[in-house]
């Protein structure tokens, strides 16, 4: 065999090439370790959360307004095991003695692996003392000590002895220069890394595509190791553990696969396996990194665990403090794998994102059996991990309507398949349970997913002819059966908050209806009138209309946007890729018409700025579950493009390093 150029072309034997990207992994993981620790070695102790534990001797963290801090104890530690020692280090903190009586201020003593090093006597206005730790050939670590000459007991309840108040903690090299990480995140980025590198080695055909993708999963998953101060805690532990479990599972599931097809799978479905793999490992490391916000995911472990316990009917508070229930699919969902762990806001994180990234493995399913375009398959899927919304949402873990997506996503799909295929009898049975499990996700997914299923069965039966009217039928019917299974088993148990509400829109109704007093009506318009533009409590209708579309631009992408215009052009001009009435088009269509009327509703009625925080959540969950339409979109657009010639091929290029580059913002925007 020989290439174009005459020269004998080599190809590699599965297991040398799986092995072979092992040992790329193991060179590669921890070399762009040590790049990134490099690249940014300061070690900086965020006060969003409470310190690691490599922090001993501090109380939680503190705040009021934007000031943050923590109180220490008579004494408090900072281990850096590991350390780089070959450098000066130069550690700041920022404390205050923070005492009612300003002569009662304590002294504080920093010492450096036990010795003591500087002495300051504090204030009540926050000072940087500024410690040294001298090169240490041959050792690694550092530990910098913290001691209050006195403490304090706040009383009023409060029976903790104080010491000093602390805003600020960082450590970094004098120098600049080669940083080693320490000992244990070195070998677990190997064996992350390594293990990767064989999976790939197992799913790609080609060593150069299964190297390149260890070497970029290397890159990534350094970056997520040097934020913040992982490198000196358990992290790197689960690191390796994540990365071995869905490196097996992804090899598992490529043999499940080619037992399911009986024959070898397509290089296109090698790369959505590997890429879903790669997808749901990177998302995690980052979800878990203990420099990531819990914001509402301990929240929602607890109300798991009431779950687990028997109790099913909760309500939340909306920003304007309007009650609405709170569903519990996810919980449902995720309750027969509570065996397996006792941390159950991992779990749920867990759940939700392998329900996205499986939901993201549906759209390459759609796009093939609809369009049978391979390369579009894969684009969706890459374009799908990388829409900013989806991190904004699970970033402040709203786990639920995250959820509530994926089996939206997953919804659709079945709808679009199934919908040229004989055998209702059966599909429907599973297109109902997929409905209901969507619509016991969130309150939004209830209106919006019941929504595009009303409107894919009217297009169906209105422009899919004779052909899809039997999937029109049974689309219509799963949706009723869902609402009804649904409002049975969880909505239908809140009425009299229903009826609290019904009763406050008609007490509101009869406010504004009734007939003003003739003698104040004119002076209070004059008054209205006269009032200063900084004091309306009303935002102008352009106004609104434009926030919703930078809201869109910056929820979706604008490159994503900008391709999904260009699917949409070709979808007009070839009428149906296709070929015949096409479910999947008209899909598109009953998603994009659900989002234009839920953004207009929501723009339209959002008149008063105290109501204007809700309209902006509500436009975002709104994206959230029609965004597959325009991933779709996109991806035709792009392969298309890659196919028309060189500049339109370099414009689609472009388009997606872009995505990519506002994707990965939003992913490594969780840790910073």
């Amino acid at each position: 065999m020989t290439n174009s150029g005459g020269l004998p072309a080599v190809r590699m034997r599965p297991f040398t090439r799986v092995v072979a990207t092992a040992l790329v992994g193991s060179v590669a993981g921890p070399a762009c370790l040590v790049l990134a620790n490099s690249w940014r070695p300061e070690i900086s102790f965020t006060l969003l959360r409470d310190l690691p534990p490599i922090a001993t001797g501090f109380y939680p963290v503190e705040r009021s307004g934007h000031d943050a801090w923590v109180w220490t104890r008579e004494g408090a530690e900072i281990t850096l095991a590991g350390l780089d020692r070959r450098w000066t280090w130069s550690c700041v903190v920022g404390l205050r003695g923070g005492r009612p009586d300003s002569a009662a201020q304590p002294d504080v003593e920093l010492a450096v692996d036990g010795a003591r090093t500087a002495i300051s006597h504090t204030t009540n206005d926050y000072q940087e003392v500024q410690v040294t730790a001298a090169p240490a050939p041959g050792k690694t670590g550092l530990v910098l000590t913290l001691r209050s000459s006195t403490t304090m007991r706040p009383g009023g309840g409060d029976s903790r002895s104080l010491g000093v108040q602390v805003n600020r903690l960082t450590c970094r090299p004098v120098h600049s220069g080669i940083v080693l990480p320490p000992g244990p995140p070195l070998r677990a980025s190997a064996l992350a890394a390594a293990t990767f590198g064989a999976a790939f080695g197992v799913a790609l055909a080609s060593f150069g595509g299964a190297a390149a993708a260890t070497v970029l999963l290397a890159a990534a998953q350094a970056a997520v190791m040097a934020a913040g101060t992982a490198l000196f805690g358990p992290f790197s532990g689960t690191v390796a553990r994540l990365a071995v479990w869905i490196a097996l599972l992804m090899v598992a599931a490529l043999g499940v696969l080619r037992a399911g097809l009986r024959r070898s799978p397509s290089a296109a479905a090698r790369f959505v396996v590997a890429f879903s793999a790669g997808a749901l490992y990177l998302k995690l490391i980052a979800l878990v990194h203990p420099a990531k916000l819990l914001v509402d995911a301990l929240f929602h472990a607890h109300r798991f665990d009431a779950v687990l316990a028997g109790r099913f009917y909760f309500t939340q508070l909306s920003t304007s403090a309007t009650p609405f229930p709170y569903a519990i699919g996810l919980y449902l969902f995720a309750a027969p794998w509570s065996w397996m762990t006792d941390d159950h806001m991992t779990l749920l994180r867990i759940v939700v994102v392998a329900a996205d990234v499986l939901a993201s493995a549906l759209l390459y399913v759609l796009i093939v059996r609809a369009w049978g375009d391979r390369l579009a398959g894969a684009v969706a899927i890459a374009l799908s991990s990388l829409v900013p919304l989806w991190y904004l949402i699970v970033g402040s873990a709203n786990l639920t309507n995250a959820f509530g997506q994926s089996v939206s996503t997953a919804t659709m799909v079945a709808a679009v398949i199934w919908a040229k295929r004989g055998g209702w009898a059966g599909r429907l049975a599973g297109l109902t349970l997929l409905a209901t499990l969507g619509l016991l996700c969130h309150v939004s997914t209830f209106a919006l997913l019941l929504t595009m299923l009303v409107a894919v069965a009217v297009l169906y039966w209105w422009k899919g002819g004779p052909l899809l009217r039997p999937a029109a039928q049974s689309v219509l019917i799963a949706a009723l059966a869902a609402t009804v299974l649904s409002t049975a088993l969880y909505w239908g148990h809140f009425g009299s908050l229903y009826a609290a509400r019904l009763g406050g829109v008609r007490a509101a109704l009869s406010a504004r209806l009734a007939p003003a007093d003739a003698a104040t009506a004119p002076a209070e318009a004059a008054a209205t009138d006269k009032a200063p533009v900084r004091g309306r409590v009303f935002v102008p209708l352009h106004l609104r209309a434009a926030g919703a579309l930078r809201q869109t631009v910056v929820n979706v992408g604008w490159p994503i946007l900008v391709l999904a215009l260009a699917g949409i052009w070709l979808v007009r001009r070839d009428s149906s890729p296709g070929g015949g009435p096409d479910p999947l088009v008209l899909a598109l269509a009953a998603m994009g018409l659900t989002c234009f009327l839920f953004l207009t509703f929501a723009v339209l009625t959002a008149i008063d700025v105290r109501y204007q925080q809700d309209a902006w959540e509500f436009i975002g969950r709104v994206e959230l579950l029609t965004y597959p339409a325009a991933v779709v979109l996109a991806a035709l657009g792009a392969a298309r493009a890659w196919r028309a010639g060189t500049a339109l091929r370099l414009a689609s290029v472009g388009l997606l390093a872009a995505a990519a580059f506002l994707g990965l913002r939003a992913w490594f925007g969780w840790l910073v």
